[in-house]
C-alpha cells in the first residue's frame, strides 16, 4: 500500500476533519492505488476521486467511470467500495446486451460489481462524489479537498458540506514514505545512474548531444521508468550564440562535445509514478588542476554535509550548518554554491510547508522515512560550475543515500 493510513487519519484528527477526498491523479493514485493510462491525460478534469473517512477507513471510497471498475483486476485497490460515474457514455454503449460473453474477464468483472460496487451510475465525477458523501453520512461534515473546483460543484448538491483545502495535507501525510513508496523511489533511482553510468563511454569531442540524450532515454525507458521532459532527456547545458553554457536549461540538443567541456548530468524521471532526480558534474578529457582541486574540495565538504543530517532536524536548521560548510570551502566565490532540500516522491519537488512553497524557502522537519534531495549546486563559474545531487531516506541513524554513483568528478578518458 502506498497510503500511509496512520498519519492520514492523524493528520485529519490534528486538523478536525471528518474526511479527506483525493481527486488529483496522483493524490487518487497514492490514496487508493488507482491508475489508467487516462489518469495520464493530464486533463483538468479529474475522473476519480476518493474518500477517506476519519471515523472509518473500512468505509473508504473509490469513485471511478464503469468502464475502469476491470482495471482493479490488474491494479487491486485497498479501497473496499467503489461508486461508478458514466464517461464520454461508455457506460451507455456497454450496457447495450450483447450475446456474447467475454469470460474469464467478463466474469471476474461480474463478480467484482457484486461484492464491490455501491449504489447506481452517477451521471458524472461529481454527482458520484456528492453521492458517496451522502452515504457515508457526511452530507454535513467537514470535508477536505485537493481539488476546490469539485469541493464547489460537490457543495451545491450537499449545501450544508463544510469544504476547506486539502492540498498541504496531503502533502503532509505523503512526506513520510511507506515501504512500498520507498521501494519505487530506490528503484527509480537505480534505474536513473545506470543509465549515466551507460552512457559515459559514449561522450567523447564530435559526439551530437542528441544522440547521448536519445540512448539515456532508450536506456531508461527499457528498463520500465520515464523521463521528466523526455525531449530533452538530460536537463542542463546547451548552447546560446555559439557559446556553451553547462548551466543553461535551454531546450535544445543540437551542439556537440567539446573536449575540455564541462557537462552537468541533471537527469529527472518516474518509476511507477514516483520521482527520480540526479545531478552529477563530468569532465570531457583531463580538467585543469585548479578545477579538479574545486571539484574535489567541494564533493569533501557535500560528504561533510550529508553526515550532519538526522530525524528532527529542520531544512532551515540543516540549511544553515550547511551553508556554513558550504560558504567556508577555499573555491572562488563559495556564496555561489547553492544549498537545497526537497521532498521527492509523486512529485519531483514535494514542499510540505504550505501554499505557495516556491519562492522564499520555507521549512519542514526532516522525519524518519522521509524521502529528500540535498542539492550542493556549485554556479561559480571563473573556472567552472560543479553540481552534485542525491536522494536520501532519512532514517534514525542519519541520512541514507539512494544513489551507489560517487559524490566526484567524473571524468572521461
Amino acid at each position: 500500500m502506498l497510503l500511509n493510513r496512520g498519519r492520514a487519519l492523524a493528520t485529519m484528527h490534528a486538523l478536525g476533519l471528518d474526511a479527506l477526498v483525493a481527486a488529483t491523479p496522483r493524490n487518487v493514485y497514492y490514496a487508493s492505488g488507482y491508475w489508467t493510462r487516462i489518469s495520464e491525460w493530464g486533463n483538468p478534469e479529474n475522473d476519480a476521486a476518493v474518500i477517506l473517512p476519519r471515523d472509518s477507513l473500512e468505509s473508504a471510497t473509490l469513485v471511478i467511470p464503469e468502464f475502469a471498475v476491470a482495471s482493479l483486476l490488474d491494479q487491486p485497490s485497498w479501497i473496499p467500495r467503489v461508486r461508478t460515474t458514466e464517461f464520454l457514455n461508455t457506460s451507455h454503449v456497454a450496457h447495450e446486451p450483447e450475446p456474447v460473453r467475454l469470460d474469464p474477464l467478463q466474469r471476474d468483472v461480474e463478480q467484482m460489481y457484486a461484492g464491490r460496487v455501491a449504489g447506481p451510475l452517477a451521471a458524472n465525477i461529481v454527482e458520484g462524489t456528492a453521492a458517496a458523501l451522502a452515504e457515508l453520512g457526511l452530507a454535513e461534515a467537514r470535508v477536505a479537498f485537493d481539488d476546490l473546483r469539485l469541493a464547489a460543484h460537490v457543495q451545491r448538491i450537499l449545501p450544508k458540506l463544510v469544504v476547506t483545502d486539502a492540498l498541504d495535507a496531503w502533502l503532509d501525510i505523503r512526506k513520510v514514505k511507506t515501504a512500498a513508496e520507498i521501494e519505487f523511489l530506490a528503484t527509480g533511482a537505480r534505474i536513473n545512474e545506470q543509465g549515466l553510468r551507460h552512457i559515459v563511454p559514449m561522450i567523447r569531442p564530435g559526439v551530437l548531444w542528441k544522440e547521448v540524450a536519445a540512448e539515456f532515454r532508450h536506456h531508461v525507458q527499457a528498463s520500465g521508468a520515464n523521463l521528466i521532459s523526455a525531449q530533452k532527456a538530460l536537463q542542463f547545458g546547451a548552447e546560446y550564440g555559439g557559446e556553451y553554457f553547462p548551466d543553461l536549461m535551454f531546450a535544445s540538443n543540437d551542439w556537440r562535445v567539446r573536449a575540455g567541456q564541462t557537462i552537468i548530468f541533471e537527469a529527472w524521471g518516474t518509476y511507477s509514478n514516483y520521482a527520480f532526480d540526479l545531478s552529477r558534474t563530468i569532465h570531457v578529457g583531463e580538467p585543469s588542476r585548479e578545477y579538479r582541486a574545486i571539484c574535489a574540495t567541494i564533493s569533501e565538504a557535500q560528504q561533510r554535509a550529508a553526515r550532519l543530517l538526522r530525524p528532527g532536524m529542520t531544512t532551515h536548521e540543516a540549511w544553515s550548518a550547511i551553508s556554513g560548510i558550504a560558504y567556508a570551502m577555499d573555491v572562488p566565490t563559495p556564496r555561489k554554491t547553492l544549498v537545497f532540500f526537497h521532498s521527492i516522491g509523486l512529485d519531483i519537488i514535494e514542499l510540505p510547508s504550505g501554499y505557495p512553497a516556491f519562492g522564499s524557502l520555507k521549512d519542514f522537519v526532516l522525519e524518519e522515512d522521509t524521502v529528500f534531495n540535498f542539492e550542493f549546486l556549485y554556479f561559480g563559474h571563473s573556472v567552472a560550475p560543479y553540481h552534485l545531487e542525491s536522494s536520501y531516506r532519512m532514517t534514525a541513524g542519519g541520512a541514507e543515500c539512494l544513489h551507489t554513483i560517487p559524490h566526484e568528478l567524473i571524468v572521461t578518458a
